[in-house]
């Protein structure tokens, strides 16, 4: 099933930011497999920036899974409106979601590649190897591809490439904090197990900025709104708070700017990683690191999963200078 001679690969990842990252080394492994193969990322609309701007994806659908395609009938307008529907040679459905599965097989897609839930074992043509075989969710997703061709895929970095437009707001940033040394600052997630606690990012901001570096905060979403007030509250002030203001593609070029991110597991993280921007990522869950921290033979990257302070913070930061 190919347009114009080309093969076409659907990625489905209906998940949020981070995820949506975390399946790049998929795409790259199916470009070098197929490099005359088309690509196309099926992706909740929230996060289409995060897809498009990808190293290897070709082309972007985005669902809009909590408004006009919700439920089953939207789940059915959606497949029957898409343009792929019937030409699609395989469909790799990230994490086994329910509704990937189905939207697979709606869309009349000749393989169905996913992970080794249960459910995926009654609904799909191809099911992949155990999960277990795998510790990192990079590499499990990467190694997708394997179900369809069997080769062990390449451990790639992942690669995001932000769009270079015309931007007042990112022209302005730059011309006003060109020449510091900026260093990001990312605190909350969507899990407020994984959050910094407030007093220690008062004390990171506070450090920084006695050594002259500027902070710019970042964040999105209600639990990032609090935080920044609430370090404001506390009588620290001397950041660029950068809270929900910001698209996907605006904060990538944001994090260019800067020397690296401090950041909790989240996808700001991811980004920065996808972006080969130095990170110092603070795992609160330590047991999850494993599974979602960012390698330092890929990454220029240092994980922090015990002594969560300040200074240690901090001074881990630096060492990726050294």
């Amino acid at each position: 099933m190919e347009i114009a001679g080309k093969k076409i690969f659907l990625i489905i990842n209906l998940s949020f930011f981070g995820d949506v990252l975390l399946t790049n080394p998929l795409c790259q492994n199916i470009k070098n497999n197929y490099p005359d193969s088309k690509i196309v990322f099926c992706v909740n609309k929230n996060f289409y920036e995060a897809a498009k701007n990808q190293a290897c994806v070709d082309d972007v659908i985005c669902m809009d899974k909590r408004g006009r395609h919700s439920g089953l009938l939207g789940l059915l307008k959606f497949a029957f409106e898409c343009p792929y529907r019937n030409k699609i040679d395989t469909a790799f459905i990230i994490y086994a979601n329910d509704r990937g599965i189905l939207l697979s097989c709606l869309l009349g897609c000749k393989n169905r590649i996913s992970g080794s839930e249960k459910i995926a074992r009654f609904l799909l043509t191809n099911n992949f190897l155990d999960d277990d075989n795998f510790q990192s969710m990079q590499d499990l997703n990467g190694n997708l591809l394997k179900a369809f061709n069997g080769k062990t895929a390449e451990i790639l970095p992942m690669k995001y490439i932000p769009e270079e437009n015309e931007d007042i707001f990112i022209e302005k940033l730059t011309h006003l904090y060109q020449g510091k040394e900026i260093v990001a600052l990312c605190t909350t997630s969507k899990n407020k197990e994984k959050d910094m606690p407030l007093q220690t990012g008062v004390e990171i901001i506070e450090k920084l900025t006695k050594e002259g570096k500027t902070v710019f905060y970042t964040g999105a979403g209600k639990a990032a709104r609090e935080f920044a007030d609430g370090i404001k509250k506390l009588g620290c002030v001397n950041f660029v708070d950068l809270t929900n203001i910001t698209s996907i593609n605006q904060l990538a070029r944001v994090l260019k700017m800067c020397k690296g991110l401090i950041s909790v597991d989240t996808g700001t993280m991811h980004l920065a990683c996808a972006l080969n921007v130095p990170v110092a990522a603070v795992f609160y869950k330590p047991e999850t690191a494993i599974r979602w921290a960012p390698r330092d033979f890929l990454y220029k990257s240092i994980v922090i999963d015990k002594n969560y302070s300040a200074q240690h913070i901090c001074d881990s930061f630096d060492s990726l200078f050294v």
